[in-house]
C-alpha cells in the first residue's frame, strides 16, 4: 500500500518538479531537499497562506519604537513598504485618505502572514524587493533559496548535506537547540526527502533509499 508521505511527494513531483530543478540550478541546494521543504510547509498548494497575530504585534512594537528591530528588519524597512505610494490612490479627501490607510494597514497585515509553497513570512521578503512573491511561485523558491543561503552563511551550514539543521533553520530560525512547532517537521522532512530522490526519470513509483 502507498503511504501517505509517498503519495504526497508524488502530488509535488507532478506538480512542480521543473520548476525546482529549474530554481535549484543556481544552488547546491538539492531538488529533493526543496520538495521536503514544500511538503513541509504547504503539502505543494501555492496559495496556501497563514497569518501570525504574534507577528503583527511584534510589528507594531517595532512601528511604535518599542523595539529596534524585528529579525533584520528595522523601523524604517516596515515603515517603507507600507507607506509606498499607490497610483490609484491619489485623492485627498476623507475617503482617499481613509482608502490609503486601509491600505497600509493591509500592507502591514500581508508582512505578519506566511505565503506559499514554502510559507515565506511576508517581513522576511523585504530584503529582496519582493511584493508579489506570493502570486509567483517561481520568484517565492528562488527567494528560498537565497534565505537557505543566508541560514548556511550565518550558521556554517552545507546545502548540500547539513539538512536537518537547514530544517530546524526553516522552522525555528535556528539551526540547534530551538524545538519545531511540529516535533515530526525535520523527521518528516528528511523521509520526504529521501522518498522524493527515489523517483525516476520516468516517474516510475519512488524506490526505498537507504538511511
Amino acid at each position: 500500500m502507498t503511504d501517505a508521505n509517498t503519495l504526497l511527494m508524488k502530488s509535488i513531483h507532478a506538480k512542480w518538479d521543473p520548476a525546482i530543478v529549474s530554481a535549484c540550478k543556481t544552488s547546491t541546494v538539492p531538488p529533493a531537499f526543496l520538495a521536503a521543504l514544500i511538503a513541509n510547509e504547504s503539502g505543494g498548494n501555492p496559495d496556501a497562506k497563514r497569518h501570525e497575530r504574534n507577528v503583527l504585534a511584534a510589528l507594531w512594537e517595532l512601528l511604535q519604537g518599542r523595539a529596534a528591530s524585528y529579525g533584520s528588519i528595522r523601523r524604517d524597512d516596515v515603515l517603507a513598504y507600507i507607506s509606498a505610494p499607490d497610483p490609484g490612490l491619489t485623492e485627498i479627501s476623507p475617503a482617499g485618505l481613509l482608502a490609503r490607510l486601509t491600505r497600509s494597514l493591509q500592507q502591514l497585515d500581508s508582512l505578519a502572514t506566511s505565503w506559499g509553497l514554502t510559507q515565506i513570512m511576508g517581513y522576511e521578503a523585504i530584503p529582496f524587493a519582493s511584493r508579489t512573491f506570493w502570486t509567483d511561485s517561481e520568484g517565492s523558491l528562488r527567494i528560498t533559496l537565497r534565505m537557505l543561503a543566508q541560514f548556511s552563511e550565518r550558521y556554517q551550514l552545507d546545502l548540500a548535506k547539513d539538512f536537518a539543521e537547514l530544517l530546524n533553520c526553516w522552522n525555528t530560525g535556528r539551526p540547534h537547540g530551538a524545538p519545531t512547532a511540529d516535533p515530526q517537521y525535520i523527521p518528516n522532512g528528511l523521509a520526504r526527502m529521501n522518498i522524493y530522490q527515489g523517483f525516476s526519470d520516468d516517474d516510475e513509483p519512488p524506490k526505498a533509499m537507504s538511511a
